[in-house]
């Protein structure tokens, strides 16, 4: 099997046909059969949208009307969602673009859909090397594409580069929003099928893993099954969550090790029951707190990693190793529950010396470490009587970077991942990578 995208995007922020299906339009007035033209939008904001033109015909409802899209096609589908354009005209009649609620949807097949492989769609991941590398020819040139192959129990997830990666890349970060930059399967070894259910909590899993690597939502998107005939038997529609970014992260582009070495271990911890919600919870948190785009932003992200490190501690502390009952956890002071998270899972707990800022104010103000400083720096962001507030504007961003890290740290070390990684405390290029702390 050859793989490449199923649906075609040549430029980027260009609108992407997913299908034409007829539907019912279900509204306070009546039901309406029509068709729609069903259309993966990604200007201004990217959206699954349903364009539904009414054959020259003027109906006489408003957008609060519209209830939901019934696709007749596909097994009756039906779908709560809004309408969020209306137009009347005499000449072409009624059109309206109508969104669902929520995605993604599942347009075909069902939880017990048995599947031979799937396709999926990445936009806007980073342009990095992988352990695996192939060529393919586009027009007259010949480009590098490089394969990552993600290996977990009894399944293989591919993810490639496009003859377009570097080209849309370019074009992203000149002018922002969403472009197809990779292209991914999911099988199981030996050709073994496996069902619709399992599909979607691998794409979950994927969701997670792709974002904590790219350091913001990076989903696999309009992924579809395929059977042992190559016939499509389930199909999901979703968006691309995030616009362009490039924001830091512990993945450094040229070490596709990275991503193959911790897959294995972050999938079975992310299937772990003990650590399922926790790991979820940490990647939300960690995901909105790396988003720098102001200082408002970067204070943000202090008080959203430091949520995150608490609720993995919870977890490693309460739960995971039972060190402490709730109450016992619950009665700690926050730099006293972080140093026993860092100081059990090997994360040194002292001020790194390339924080001069950080490292200064400490000396200043008594400062054991650095989830003493850290904590201090947080509760003056939120306490408004607090004795040193608005004292620590010039160590803000190193004290982000600072619980960036940590929360990075902590979520490899409670993986067991024993590679490299990229250290956001240190100004480095592209490339340079340095082992984790505990090896």
């Amino acid at each position: 099997m050859e793989l490449k995208p199923i649906y075609k995007s040549d430029e980027i922020n260009e609108p992407i046909l997913i299908s034409e299906e007829p539907v019912i339009v279900k509204t306070t007035k009546g039901d309406s059969p029509q068709t729609a033209r069903i259309v993966l939008e990604q200007f201004p904001k990217s959206r699954i949208r349903f364009h539904i033109d009414f054959k020259d015909k003027i109906y006489p409802f408003s957008l609060d009307d519209v209830k939901s899209v019934v696709l007749t096609g596909r097994n009756n589908l039906e779908w709560e969602g809004f309408a969020i354009g209306l137009t009347h005209s005499t000449k072409e009649g009624s059109s309206l673009t109508w969104s669902p609620r929520s995605e993604p949807l599942i347009a075909r097949g069902i939880g017990d859909t048995e599947i031979s492989y799937a396709v999926f769609h990445i936009f806007n991941f980073k342009e990095c090397f992988g352990p695996r590398r192939s060529s393919e020819t586009r027009g007259n040139s010949m480009y590098a594409i490089f394969h990552f192959d993600l290996v977990w129990k009894d399944w293989h997830v591919e993810i490639k580069s496009l003859t377009t990666t570097s080209e849309t890349i370019k074009q992203l970060e000149k002018s922002g929003g969403y472009g197809l930059t990779h292209i991914g399967s999911v099988k199981k070894k030996n050709d073994v099928t496996f069902k619709g259910k399992e599909l979607k909590d691998i794409l979950y899993g994927l969701r997670l893993f792709l974002s904590f690597a790219k350091g913001t939502w990076c989903p696999p998107v309009l992924c579809i099954g395929f059977n042992k005939d190559n016939e499509k038997v389930w199909e999901s529609w979703n968006s691309p969550h995030s616009s362009w970014q490039a924001p830091m992260s512990w993945h450094d582009a040229h070490h596709g090790d990275q991503l193959t070495g911790l897959f294995p271990k972050f999938m079975d911890m992310w299937s772990d029951e003990i650590w399922k919600d926790a790991i979820q919870e940490a990647i939300y948190w960690y995901i909105s707190a790396n988003d720098h785009l102001s200082s408002i932003e970067i204070e943000k992200g202090i008080i959203l990693s430091q949520t995150a490190l608490e609720r993995l501690a919870y977890e490693y502390a309460v739960n995971y190793k039972r060190l402490l009952t709730p109450k016992g956890f619950k009665d700690l002071w926050a730099s006293d529950k972080f140093r026993l998270l860092f100081s059990s899972i090997d994360i040194p707990i002292d001020i790194p010396d390339s924080l001069k800022n950080l490292k200064t104010m400490a000396a200043e103000l008594k400062w054991i470490d650095a989830p003493h400083g850290l904590t201090e720096i947080r509760n003056s962001m939120i306490h408004p009587d607090h004795k040193h507030k608005g004292k620590f504007n010039d160590v803000v961003f190193e004290a982000w970077k600072l619980s960036l890290w940590y929360l990075e740290l902590a979520i490899l070390r409670i993986c067991g991942y024993e590679g490299t990684y990229s250290n956001r405390l240190v100004s480095r290029f592209v490339g340079e990578a340095e082992n984790v702390p505990w090896k």
